[in-house]
């Protein structure tokens, strides 16, 4: 017996195939086929393997949590078999950029440790603690708790940057409104070396959130040096995603913490990771914010080619969506508060601020014209930046007959300019600061398509744990149907990318990424993380205003050999691990002297 494709189904076996399946061709000599049995057999499917090669048919034999057999199996017996005929059998998908440990809404450790949105979109991997914050510290502690918890997919652990530097430096303003000292950063790297002992990847970061935001670029690149000697990689939130940072607005730009970064600026911070620590960097969920920087995907791709030609490795991870969920605030916070503090965030309340008498404020502040005037600045400027106003989408409000149009929309009905419009939303609207929670569509398709196109491009939902329980009104449609997405639309009825490549995305390269060699792809010897979806029934009908729908397709789903989606319906397994490092390591670079970078 060898293990070939039958006679009855064409072969388009890649070569790297028949390396993989070498070793089980030589088993297969001395076992006759009848007398071979696994734990599953999916037969007659059509394998795309995780190289971004065609499929091929095969069979595939998996035993306990590995796949042991890739070939002909019509001989062999298993207690349970798949038909996939007319179906593709793939590597489970890895999300790159997930908060499904719990550390800011629904996740493993609070309850929701099914990951059914995840399981049902055919993820079987994913890496947490993501933005720089681990829910839970030391990172020993963490992996105690998800064992002891149990959960499906299979998980990622990093350090986060946030968590060393609160350790470190405090949580109050005047303690980490600055850059570090060199004392201070010298225990930042302990910490940093210490994560990576309990088994982190890497390090992650939010650099447009609290504290992180603070850091000097000095800060980032030491940090990221220490990962080197465990190899380990960087991944990114950047500085910026805009004009300006997020924190920032075009009237408050006067304090010194509120360092001006624009879009090329947060690129240039993050390649130069990759130069100075000698490491992998990834940035994370990749969408510029509004019409003003449409186009931006262009000048970042021939950056990060070059990089790529001087022997730098930088990916992207993304979602696809042209909308995101946010607390978005046209009327500035500023405007809201009782008095100002200084370097205040426009996009959240850190530093501390008090909203006593929020309306009355507003009222009093445009009462005055110059006040007014910088008020409508900063709307106009952020309503630009979060899509435009026949963008930006209503979710929920006090009078439910506005959800689902937009700002524009809502300005004509009422006649009026559309500054005047966001001002009323907040003064009739829900009595937190902007009154509306919305949907911003504020990313080009034209980005969307250029990034997605190319090699080093992998997936994110950037998402939390959902079972369906409908917990918030701003649930973004990717926490159910990413992956649908992904492969219906962009990839079966726009043709941006090809099958293989989108799946590679989804596989061969976040497994590359990580520095895993025994997931992403089909092969024998992996582990089996499998995925068997229709490509006549996959898809997604989450929407913007109707989130909560499991995604369709995805029949079959195994996280380490045991099923997690059986028939198209979530079961009630948890076969998830925290998974193990394996990339090797090598010597850091020299540390620079205090004051470069």
């Amino acid at each position: 017996m060898t293990l070939a494709t039958s006679s009855a189904r064409p072969s388009l076996l890649p070569s790297s195939f028949a390396v993989c399946a070498a070793g089980v061709a030589l088993l297969a000599l001395a076992v006759p086929v009848a007398a071979q049995s696994f734990d599953v057999i999916i037969r007659n499917g059509r394998v795309l393997d995780g190289s971004g090669n065609p499929y091929f048919y095969a069979d595939v034999g998996i035993r306990g949590d590995e796949i042991v057999a890739v070939g002909d199996l019509s001989g062999a017996s298993a207690a349970r078999s798949l038909d996939a005929e007319g179906q593709y059998v793939t590597p489970g998908f890895i999300g790159l950029h997930e908060h499904i440990d719990g550390s800011f809404g629904p996740g493993i450790l609070n309850g929701h440790n099914y990951v059914t949105n995840y399981t049902t979109q055919g993820f079987t991997t994913a890496v947490i603690n993501s933005d720089g914050f681990p829910g839970v510290w030391p990172l020993t502690a963490q992996r105690d708790s998800l064992e002891k918890v149990g959960h499906s997919l299979n998980v990622v652990p990093m350090v986060g940057h946030g968590a060393v530097r609160e350790m470190v430096m405090g949580t109050k303003p005047e303690e980490v409104m600055r850059h570090a000292t060199e004392a201070e950063l010298e225990e930042m790297r302990a910490l940093v070396r210490r994560g990576m002992e309990d088994g982190a990847f890497g390090m992650s970061t939010g650099l447009e959130y609290t504290p992180m935001r603070y850091s000097s670029m000095r800060e980032v690149q030491e940090l990221a040096k220490e990962l080197a000697p465990y190899g380990g990689f960087f991944q990114a939130h950047m500085r910026s995603q805009g004009r300006y940072s997020k924190w920032l607005l075009p009237t408050h730009m006067d304090h010194p913490t509120q360092t001006h970064v624009d879009w090329i600026d947060a690129i240039v911070e993050i390649v130069d990771v990759a130069k100075v620590a000698d490491i992998p960097v990834m940035i994370d969920h990749i969408h510029p914010k509004g019409p003003r920087e449409w186009g931006v995907s262009k000048a970042t791709t021939e950056m990060i080619d070059q990089a790529w030609d001087d022997g730098h490795q930088v990916y992207l991870n993304m979602h696809s969506y042209d909308g995101y969920s946010a607390y978005i605030t046209l009327v500035p916070r500023w405007a809201l508060i009782r008095g100002e503090v200084p370097g205040q965030s426009a996009a959240d309340d850190f530093p501390p601020v008090d909203y006593t008498g929020m309306l009355d404020n507003l009222r009093e502040r445009l009462r005055d014209p110059a006040t007014r005037e910088k008020i409508r600045i900063d709307a106009e400027y952020e309503t630009i930046r979060q899509g435009g106003a026949e963008n930006l989408l209503i979710v929920d409000f006090t009078d439910q007959a506005y959800v689902g149009k937009t700002l524009a929309q809502v300005a004509e009905e009422r006649g009026e300019d559309v500054f005047d419009t966001i001002i009323w939303l907040q003064m009739t609207g829900l009595p937190q600061p902007g009154g509306v929670l919305w949907m911003a569509m504020a990313v080009g398709m034209v980005d969307i398509e250029e990034w997605m196109r190319q090699d080093y491009t992998a997936v994110a939902l950037d998402r939390m744990s959902d079972d369906g329980q409908r917990t918030s009104k701003s649930t973004h449609p990717g926490q159910y149907g990413t992956s649908g997405r992904l492969l219906r639309e962009f990839v079966f009825e726009r043709g941006t990318i090809t099958l293989p490549h989108a799946i590679r995305s989804m596989t061969g390269l976040p497994a590359q990424i990580l520095g895993l060699q025994d997931r992403g792809r089909i092969a024998v010897g992996q582990k089996a993380d499998v995925v068997v979806f229709d490509p006549e029934t996959v898809r997604s009908d989450a929407t913007y205003l109707d989130p909560y729908v499991f995604q369709e397709g995805m029949n079959w789903v195994l996280v380490n050999g045991r099923f997690v989606v059986d028939e198209a319906r979530p079961t009630d397994e948890l076969p998830g691990i925290v998974l193990e490092r394996q990339r090797t390591g090598r010597p850091a670079r020299p540390r620079m002297e205090d004051g470069e970078g």
